[in-house]
């Protein structure tokens, strides 16, 4: 069902798979589509690239997983690995961006973001809530790792691009947080995790639980962090800007998210134009007391007609504009 915001805005849900084949053949084939298209973008990285290798012996895990999915998708395991290092083999910010909502509510705290991802069309069409054995991945098929994800232990986690530095011996942003996701038996030792773990990249990372008081923003380069937690039922905000371990910028996502929360609801004020960017893919809302996630994807994508190719140029245009 299509929805329409007050500007003319449309968005739609999106289907909900499970983590163990057969999937949908056209979500396959669209995944697929996405990945190729990722992986070509890192060819032309050079040397950074080559990163996948490294991340494939290192993490057993998360290397079982890319020969599992790899072999569903049609594709070679280590570019699917590739794929999802994209955040920290772009190095975090630089043509990325995200607006999250952490807002008390009346049966517990509740998750509301915009993914802002690229190429945002082939990211659309390819979206869906992924029933893993952790909880909720809110992603694709083949999505390795997690940016946004609601955990059976009762919080979740998303990330929102931030440059905070590079470590090429810490533990990749994205599978990280589906570490975190898989492991974590609640909301605190989740926190504690973010907070503790060195990192490949900065970024900042948004963890609710249960209760209005368990929501926190966590700003991370890869061996600092600062933590924001919720003050009483005020409102936790992020965009791409460091509040803390830096001197804040100016963001106009986030002064109109500032001025408005609370006074509309949570997906009518992500969807606005003054909060959507470009390469916005994705609307996800999760409550972890409730259980509940969905996911919305903008309906002006989704056409066959629509077909989107990106080069680094574009990019780095992306990013300087």
């Amino acid at each position: 069902m299509q929805i329409t915001n007050s500007e003319g805005y449309s968005y739609e849900p999106v289907r909900v798979v499970g983590h163990v084949p057969p999937y949908p053949a056209d979500l396959v084939a669209k995944s697929k589509d996405l990945l190729t298209a990722t992986c070509g973008l890192f060819k032309k990285l050079g040397p950074v690239a080559h990163v996948a290798p490294h991340v494939f012996a290192k993490y057993k895990v998360h290397a079982d997983r890319a020969r599992t999915s790899a072999a569903v998708i049609g594709v070679e395991p280590v570019d699917l690995l590739a794929a999802n290092l994209c955040y920290d083999l772009l190095m975090g910010a630089s043509a990325m961006g995200c607006s999250t909502l952490a807002l008390a509510g009346p049966d517990g705290p509740v998750l509301a973001r915009n993914m802002d991802w690229f190429p945002a069309e082939k990211v659309a069409k390819a979206s869906c809530l992924v029933t893993e054995e952790y909880g909720v991945n809110a992603g694709f098929l083949g999505m390795l790792g997690a940016v946004t994800g609601l955990s059976s232990h009762g919080f979740c986690v998303c990330l929102n691009a931030a440059f905070g530095g590079s470590d090429p011996d810490g533990y990749p942003m994205l599978l990280f947080l589906r570490h975190v996701l898989d492991t974590a038996t609640n909301y605190r030792a989740a926190l504690e995790m973010i907070t503790t773990e060195r990192l490949m990249s900065g970024g900042i990372i948004t963890v609710v639980g249960t209760r209005n008081e368990e929501r926190a923003i966590v700003e991370r380069a890869p061996r600092r962090a600062t933590v924001r937690e919720a003050r009483g039922s005020e409102p936790l905000l992020a965009t791409n800007h460091f509040r803390d371990l830096s001197t804040p910028e100016e963001c106009p996502r986030y002064a109109h998210m500032a001025a408005f929360v609370g006074q509309v609801r949570p997906l009518n004020l992500l969807t606005s134009k003054h909060v959507l960017q470009e390469i916005t893919a994705q609307h996800v809302v999760m409550c972890p007391a409730t259980q509940t996630a969905e996911m919305f994807v903008p309906s002006h994508l989704l056409p066959e007609s629509v077909c989107e190719e990106m080069t680094l140029a574009d990019l780095y245009r992306y990013f300087l504009n």
